[in-house]
């Protein structure tokens, strides 16, 4: 048996355990994540700020990949030559239309009342016409950005970010239904890091609350889900704004006729087809799942939706309900990223800049389990976001978040043991 010397024993001794050497490093490391992770605090501030110049730059680095991906005004130049087919007699909704995959002869699908209108604007000198619809698009899409409380540094950035960009390229409709989304249920006056400022519906502002609402729906009927929320609350906006876009669609019919809505009707039907190659990266589209049965889960949720964040559940709802979905459809996520803390908001909407459909809906989903999530641990939630403000909304209380907000109590429940 060896025996080991005294002067062995106490060097021994002396030396620290390798825990305590570690101890200090992790409560370092520790004290730095809880210090990254305050909201309230300039080491977070700073973060949110690199995060959102990193990805700033990739935004602006990677623009040139929208002009090469889409024809420039080319969802201009649809209508315009549909209502110049129309003005010449010829077929606005034949079946062969739903054979093209790329470009200006790509299927009309907006409804007959507007071939009237956009008649006399097919007539003009199409240059011109379509530069001065993209330009209108840019300031509708400032706007926008500005009323969610998106600084004006930012702005460029968004102008970019693919679900505006591919909007602004191509010169889609969807630009200005966004505005208007926006114009009826948000307020100016959020801050930068803030959650958007849902609007009080008022009764002063009934008649173009229901008009701007309707159109959402009316120029893409899937898009009903914003008309159905403000009935929900103001029954009066939502029917008057409908008499509105209907007497305006009346006055066309005598000179429409009426058989031409049977083929818009038809058109439409062939378009939910989902072997349709263009028809969009809808979430269940390509797996035979019908349209209407998400459509009717969507505009149940706009009947009950209620209190805090309803509108940012509003615009998620829209999307997944949209049976041809395409990158500005989920310019209706963006109130949703905008009512989540910044520093995992910024990074989650960087998703859109991979041009594949499985992170653009892994971006939705993480928009969904956050805002529910924030709920429970209010962290997640962007600093300032409001309150519903009162009378804003009426009805039996139901929220998206209360629901998976509950499940680890129930779990606890279940298993016994209390809640927190």
């Amino acid at each position: 048996m060896e025996f080991e010397s005294p002067t062995s024993l106490a060097v021994a001794g002396s030396r620290p355990p390798s825990g305590s050497r570690l101890g200090p490093t992790l409560r370092l490391g520790r004290s730095w994540v809880v210090r990254l992770a305050d909201e309230r605090g300039s080491a977070n501030r700073r973060l949110t700020w690199v995060i959102a110049i990193v990805v700033g730059w990739m935004m602006l680095a990677s623009s040139h990949n929208l002009r090469e991906a889409f024809p420039l005004g080319v969802d201009v130049e649809i209508p315009l030559r549909a209502a110049a087919h129309w003005s010449a007699g010829a077929p606005v909704y034949p079946p062969s239309a739903m054979q093209v995959a790329y470009g200006p002869d790509l299927p009309y699908l907006y409804p007959p009342f507007l071939l009237p209108l956009l008649s006399p604007i097919a007539s003009l000198p199409r240059e011109p016409v379509i530069d001065t619809w993209l330009v209108m698009c840019v300031l509708a899409a400032v706007w926008t950005c500005r009323r969610l409380g998106i600084p004006w540094i930012a702005v460029p950035c968004m102008l970019v970010w693919p679900p505006f960009g591919e909007g602004l390229v191509v010169g889609n409709v969807q630009i200005f239904l966004f505005a208007a989304f926006v114009a009826v249920f948000y307020e100016p006056g959020a801050s930068w890091a803030g959650a958007p400022n849902e609007r009080e519906l008022r009764p002063s502002r009934d008649l173009p609350n229901g008009i701007l609402a309707t159109l959402v729906g009316a120029l893409k009927f899937v898009q009903v889900l914003p008309l159905l929320y403000l009935a929900r609350r103001r029954i009066r906006a939502a029917l008057m704004g409908v008499a509105v876009v209907g007497a305006v669609a009346l006055t066309t019919l005598p000179v429409t006729g009426l058989a031409i809505y049977g083929d818009w009707l038809a058109q439409l039907n062939r378009a939910s087809n989902p072997a349709w190659i263009t028809g969009g990266m809808g979430l269940v589209h390509h797996y035979g799942i019908p349209d209407l049965l998400l459509l009717a889960i969507g505009m149940a949720i706009a009947l009950v939706l209620r209190g805090r964040d309803s509108v940012a559940w509003l615009g998620l709802a829209l999307v997944v309900a949209t049976p041809s979905v395409h990158g500005f459809t989920f310019l209706f996520l963006l109130p949703a990223l905008l009512t989540i803390r910044r520093d995992i908001a910024i990074p989650i909407g960087a998703l859109y800049l991979i041009y594949y459909s499985v992170p653009w809906w892994l971006a939705w989903f993480a928009a969904v389990f956050l805002l529910a999530a924030a709920r429970r641990w209010p962290r997640l939630r962007a600093p300032g976001a409001p309150e519903v403000r009162p009378g804003a909304a009426s009805g039996p209380a139901f929220g998206c978040s209360s629901v998976v907000a509950r499940w680890p109590n129930l779990w606890r429940a279940r298993s016994g043991r209390a809640a927190d």
